[in-house]
């Protein structure tokens, strides 16, 4: 087929797109959706069981407990000394198996 009856059938086909969607919207309208409206009593049902009273909340938690902090002058900070290190092999690898009879 040559290009220009490719044309033809692309320009039918966008034309049908067009008459169709015009049809559809006349037939079928789109209702725009309703603004929510304020209800003067509420829509749930309390239950059959009472309320409990709670206490009030106190907001201790969120206050951070008090953590030493540095007054005075600072102190010299101590250096630990050198300790000797001496290994020693322990006594059951020391001691001689005895024969078996």
């Amino acid at each position: 087929m040559p290009w220009r009856n490719w044309s033809v059938i692309i320009v039918l086909v966008l034309a049908n797109y067009v008459v169709f969607s015009i049809i559809g919207t006349l037939l079928f309208p789109v209702t725009p959706a309703a603004a929510p409206t304020h209800v003067a009593k509420p829509t749930f049902t309390p239950g059959v069981q009472e309320l409990q009273r709670v206490g009030t909340l106190t907001y201790d938690f969120l206050t951070p407990s008090p953590t030493p902090s540095m007054t005075g002058t600072p102190t010299k900070p101590v250096t630990p000394s050198p300790t000797s290190k001496t290994t020693t092999a322990p006594s059951s690898l020391t001691e001689t198996p005895s024969p078996t009879p």
